[in-house]
């Protein structure tokens, strides 16, 4: 849990400490100056502060983002006291709508580069890869659930609407934002199944394991003492038969053991391509102690590498598909049972994280999250960036700056609107772990 936390505390630290330099550095690069800068909100009380200069430098103790404080601005801390005085010549108010524009984008553009650097440096490093459907040989795994909706054991994902992808990710991606029909090869014939509200429920609730490929396995190694290692189980042996029922896949093989739960059993075994039977007993949670491997998995991989040239050029394109299926994502909430359950606040991220430490799962999440805060502070919502933006807009295309007053009450609205979606979403993630 404490490496989860620290990933994603670490990781929106970065994101709120670049978006506030983005207004920052564009406040002191046309005059303004910067009263306080914070990461995190310091409702009350502050971490740690310091004043350098005219900025007071600080972090805060609420993990909900951060700011700058500008003078002459009525923002989320609503000061409306200084709007009183004679206006400054170091004051945003007394700047150009052209400059205050700038710097209310600046945050919005530093994390979009952020995200075009970072998915750029991942593509031309690592590369992508993915479960290639033209490579699999023995289809999917179903339940009764999978059963239910049409799917049955063996059959192959191939495209979403009549369009084919090759990664299965992105067959499970499409079928979930915007499928209405899933296609599928079910022996050697291809065949369209319908995508409806429960379908698309069940892909929510199964995550990226609704499409779970078959496969074979081998033992890997056998366990001291245990019944493997006593029935004479060794490495490299395939088994492909509990009690005679044919268990060539790894699936198929713990169903089976799991009847056998303390009691002895045959099992049929190739060892070196030659027939091997063993009698051996199954320990009460149904396992014989070995550990397995799967050289056919491997062979499911699908790689694609990338140029200095092209993965720049995808790294560019790459927030904007992010933003993109984010918002597809949105939509698809309302379209499913219960989407509410699938809304994540900073809890619900924390569950999401990997147990151990992972700096390609850490930059690639920092990246998707620095594209959607680009995205989210873009909205013309008072109180956001893009509100700001609009009355620097409104003023540049009318050139009548709207009043003190009209900004004081929208940035209320703003506020409340702000504190509304974080009640909504705390709310929402304490439900979900309370319930789940």
């Amino acid at each position: 849990m404490l490496i989860q936390i620290g990933m994603l505390m670490l990781s929106l630290m970065l994101l709120v400490m670049l978006h506030e330099m983005g207004h920052y550095f564009t406040a002191r690069w046309f005059g303004v100056r910067v009263e306080r800068f914070f990461c995190f909100f310091d409702v009350k009380f502050a971490i740690w502060k310091k004043k350098i200069g005219d900025t007071t430098y600080g972090i805060g103790w609420l993990p909900l983002g951060g700011y700058v404080k500008l003078s002459g601005m009525i923002d989320e801390s609503m000061d409306t006291e200084q709007m009183k005085s004679e206006p400054k010549p170091y004051e945003f108010r007394t700047k150009p709508a052209w400059q205050r524009l700038i710097i209310m984008l600046g945050g919005i553009i530093v994390n979009i580069v952020l995200a075009m650097i970072i998915y750029s440096v991942l593509l031309i490093k690592n590369g992508e890869s993915f479960v290639d459907v033209d490579k699999m040989q023995y289809g999917i795994e179903v339940d009764s659930t999978q059963l239910s909706l049409g799917l049955q054991k063996g059959d192959i994902p191939v495209g979403v609407n009549g369009v084919r992808y090759a990664s299965l990710m992105e067959i499970n991606k499409e079928a979930l934002l915007g499928g209405t029909t899933l296609d599928v090869l079910r022996e050697g014939k291809e065949v369209s199944l319908p995508i409806d509200e429960n379908f698309r429920t069940q892909i929510l609730e199964y995550k990226q394991k609704f499409f779970q490929p078959l496969y074979t396995f081998e033992v890997q190694e056998v366990v001291n003492e245990s019944p493997a290692m006593k029935a004479g189980l060794l490495e490299g042996d395939q088994i492909i038969a509990v009690d005679g029922f044919t268990t060539i896949f790894f699936t198929d093989f713990q169903k089976k053991l799991a009847e056998y739960k303390g009691k002895q059993v045959s099992l049929s075994v190739l060892r070196k391509g030659e027939p091997v039977e063993l009698s051996i007993e199954v320990d009460k949670e149904g396992k014989l102690g070995f550990v397995s491997q799967s050289p056919y998995i491997q062979t499911l991989e699908g790689r694609k590498e990338y140029s200095v040239g092209e993965g720049l050029s995808e790294g560019i394109v790459k927030p904007f598909d992010a933003i993109a299926t984010q918002v597809r994502g949105i939509k698809t909430l309302f379209n499913v049972k219960d989407g509410r359950k699938q809304v994540a606040g900073p809890i619900g991220m924390v569950k999401q994280m990997p147990t151990e430490w992972n700096w390609l799962f850490f930059w690639s999440f920092t990246a998707m999250i620095s594209a959607w805060l680009a995205f989210i502070n873009l909205l013309p919502i008072p109180g956001l960036d893009g509100g700001h933006a609009v009355f620097a807009l409104y003023e540049m295309i009318t050139g009548k700056k709207p009043s003190d007053k009209v900004v004081e009450k929208a940035q209320m609205v703003g506020i409340f609107i702000i504190l509304g979606l974080m009640v909504f979403i705390f709310g929402n993630d304490i439900v979900n772990m309370i319930f789940s």
